[in-house]
């Protein structure tokens, strides 16, 4: 059984709070982008990723001087001990992710406003994905996700430049067919964002995921690259198999320690099992069982002999 575990877990801030904390100290990335920036730091194949590191790009690069302790024990507890865990639960593929959505008038300025703040999420994730590195190998599967996302990406861009130019007359049939485009793209994100955080998760659980044979890189950085490109994205060899969860996963209370217990069926026919502490620590067996029922009798039986290993909080306080 192999374990990583994020900061420990702790109640989950409201948008209202995570955006009065980042106007305060002066964040340079919008709250929407420092969401999914963090996503995508919690989805990276990498299983050494630092929490404080991503911190540190929401700022450009280096954090803030803060100017009391409590100040930095306040960001601590609301973005890494709150928000990283609430982010976190998208690994679950019952609690997919989704980029938020709001009223949005069809004119000029409210649809650049809209086209700015998707290519503003989508380079973001892409960003946490890699962390401080500029290229990085992803699963096959992930990388094409990724590719997609890029597409999406130069359109956005594409259309915050049309809108931004007012010399170009904008009908407002025009406009509307806009919002109806931008409101499919946002679908359209939400699936490749899923599914890269869903072959990143596989390939950090089995450890055998197809690779792919070309870096993916920043936005900015295949921009700047001409020569750059990706893998054929209907390549049949790229497949990975998708991971079918047994309708054994649920959430399990053992000696006061309150887990998930999540099993997927692999490629191979076997069953993997993953158990979700309270501090959102994944607990992955590193071999799988025959049979679903063996895999949740495993967790069970592990968690009667090693309580301590999963114990996160007690079982009257809820997992996130």
């Amino acid at each position: 059984m192999k374990t990583t575990k994020p900061p420990s877990a702790f109640g989950a801030p409201t948008d209202k709070e995570l955006q009065a904390l980042l106007q305060r100290h002066h964040c340079p990335m919008p709250l929407h982008a420092v969401r999914t920036l963090m996503l995508g730091a919690i989805a990276s194949p990498q299983m050494a990723v630092s929490p404080m590191t991503t911190l540190a790009q929401a700022w450009g690069g280096e954090l803030p001087v803060f100017a009391t302790s409590e100040e930095v024990d306040e960001v601590l507890q609301v973005l890494l001990r709150g928000y990283w865990n609430r982010l976190a639960d998208h690994q679950n593929v019952r609690n997919p992710f989704r980029l938020p959505r709001f009223e949005v008038a069809p004119t000029r300025y409210a649809l650049r406003d809209l086209a700015s703040m998707r290519a503003e999420e989508i380079e973001a994730f892409v960003d946490g994905l890699l962390g401080p590195q500029d290229a990085m190998l992803l699963p096959q599967k992930a990388q094409q996700a990724v590719a997609s996302l890029a597409e999406l990406h130069a359109m956005l861009q594409g259309a915050i430049s049309l809108l931004a130019d007012e010399s170009k007359p904008a009908p407002e049939v025009e406009l509307k067919s806009l919002l109806r485009n931008l409101q499919q793209m946002t679908t359209i994100a939400d699936e490749l964002i899923n599914k890269t955080v869903q072959s990143c998760k596989r390939a950090r659980i089995q450890g055998s995921e197809r690779m792919a044979t070309v870096e993916t890189r920043k936005f900015r950085d295949a921009a700047a690259d001409p020569n750059h490109d990706v893998e054929d994205l209907d390549s049949p060899e790229g497949d990975e198999p998708d991971f079918i969860e047994s309708p054994l996963s649920q959430r399990v209370t053992r000696n006061g320690v309150a887990v998930k217990v999540d099993i997927y069926g692999d490629s191979d026919g076997g069953w993997i099992l993953e158990v979700i502490d309270a501090e959102n620590a994944s607990h992955v067996w590193e071999t799988s069982f025959e049979t679903d029922q063996l895999a949740l009798a495993a967790a069970l039986q592990a968690l009667e002999n090693e309580p301590l290993e999963f114990f996160g909080r007690p079982a009257d306080q809820s997992l996130n």
